[in-house]
């Protein structure tokens, strides 16, 4: 596969464009967050019901599903520099639209527009940062994505969820769609050192050809995500009351997940480079189905809340490395649209946990939400053991797998 770089430690244009990929990762992150905090604000604003008002996530989970592998093979031929810019100026037009939306519909075709945006982006600066890297760094290339993400969480997520709380959700909206502007205009320049990547071999999105193992990753990818979110779609309706001298305890809490998040982050590169994409996984799985549970049962305990969510946030991104790291392994030449196909995964997921998440809520309360994360956890264990072990991987790859040579 042709390369823009070389195997050599970066040098400082590499830096420059790794860095401005994190800050555009930090934009599409907030986006896609922005609206866990506001949930209860929209919902009386808007006056829907709370379950009503989660189909906004599913909506914009959904649609990510559908345009990612779409985008991926779309693209496929453009120019990366025009793909990236192109994708941060949709998701800035959709979130504008969102901060002016008069009712329900609006606001939904305006997440539509908003997860196009952001499906464009994710896969395709996934697949740059890998290659800007060398092979035996690739955990650490991955987490630089998802460090722009999760530094969205500990910085931004707060941040919109104490604004909506403050001075109504559509600031929070436009909060995200500055945050996109900036990031376009520090992204936009450093992006000039990017070359043109000859296409992808492959007629169409789909392929028959895959090694079996990818279908097994994506399916583990696709139940840990229902499982937290299933939780972390109704967060704001778990976490009540105050911390300490008034401070609202889903502000602080939303606060320590994502520095949690960032740590966790920061760490899962260098684990999984050192131990592998399969240790570190079941890990985490089974520290995450622990945290959540415990959020269900104590999400009013003020500290105590605070530090669960902080387990949380270390334990929730760091599921995504590994399992991208074990996709990278199988995928070959065909990375950007098997990382797509896990973008798409990951969103369904968040889409399907939503609404299940909604249901459990209106039809048997806030409690029976742990009951449905852990049932739904156990089944993603299960696959995370049968698929993502390299021996496991190597005995489910057809030998199909050698067209991607």
């Amino acid at each position: 596969m042709a390369r823009i770089m070389s195997l050599s430690p970066p040098d400082k244009r590499t830096k420059l464009i790794l860095a401005a990929l994190m800050i555009a990762a930090f934009a599409i992150g907030l986006d896609t967050f922005v609206i866990i905090g506001a949930l209860e604000v929209i919902s009386g604003d808007l006056n829907i019901s709370t379950g009503a008002a989660g189909w906004i996530i599913s909506i914009y989970a959904l649609s990510y599903a559908v345009f990612a592998p779409l985008n991926a093979w779309m693209f496929r031929a453009a120019s990366r520099r025009n793909v990236q810019i192109l994708s941060v100026s949709i998701f800035i037009i959709g979130n504008v639209i969102c901060a002016i939306a008069p009712n329900f519909a609006t606001l939904a075709a305006a997440r539509v527009i908003s997860a196009y945006g952001a499906a464009m982006f994710t896969p395709a600066a996934t697949a740059l940062a890998t290659e800007l890297l060398p092979p035996g760094s690739k955990g650490s290339a991955l987490s630089l994505i998802f460090g722009g993400m999760t530094v969205s969480q500990v910085a931004g997520v707060p941040a919109t969820s104490w604004i909506a709380d403050a001075i109504g959700w559509r600031f929070a909206f436009g909060f995200v769609a500055v945050a996109g502007l900036l990031a376009l205009l520090i992204f936009a320049p450093m992006m000039s050192g990017v070359s043109a990547k000859a296409p992808e071999r492959g007629k169409s999105p789909a392929s028959k050809d895959f090694p079996r193992a990818i279908y097994g990753v994506l399916s583990v990818t696709l139940f840990v995500v229902i499982s937290e979110f299933v939780v972390y779609s109704y967060v704001s309706v778990i976490i009540t009351g105050s911390l300490l001298t008034g401070v609202p305890l889903l502000s602080a809490a939303l606060f320590a997940y994502g520095f949690g998040a960032v740590t966790g982050n920061a760490a899962c590169g260098f684990l999984t480079d050192r131990f592998g994409p399969y240790k570190v996984l079941i890990v985490v799985i089974g520290a995450q189905l622990i945290v959540l549970v415990a959020l269900v049962g104590f999400g009013h305990h003020g500290a105590l809340t605070v530090l669960i969510a902080f387990l949380w946030g270390n334990a929730s991104y760091m599921y995504l490395v590994p399992i991208q790291h074990r996709l990278l392994d199988l995928a070959g030449e065909r990375s950007k649209l098997v990382l797509a196909m896990n973008s798409s995964t990951t969103f369904a997921g968040i889409a399907i946990g939503a609404v299940l998440g909604g249901i459990l809520v209106e039809t048997s309360g806030v409690t029976s939400l742990a009951a449905g994360s852990i049932l739904i956890g156990l089944i993603g264990f299960g696959l995370a053991v049968a698929f993502m072990s390299e021996v496991a991987a190597a005995e489910a790859a057809t030998p199909a797998v050698r067209g991607f040579d």
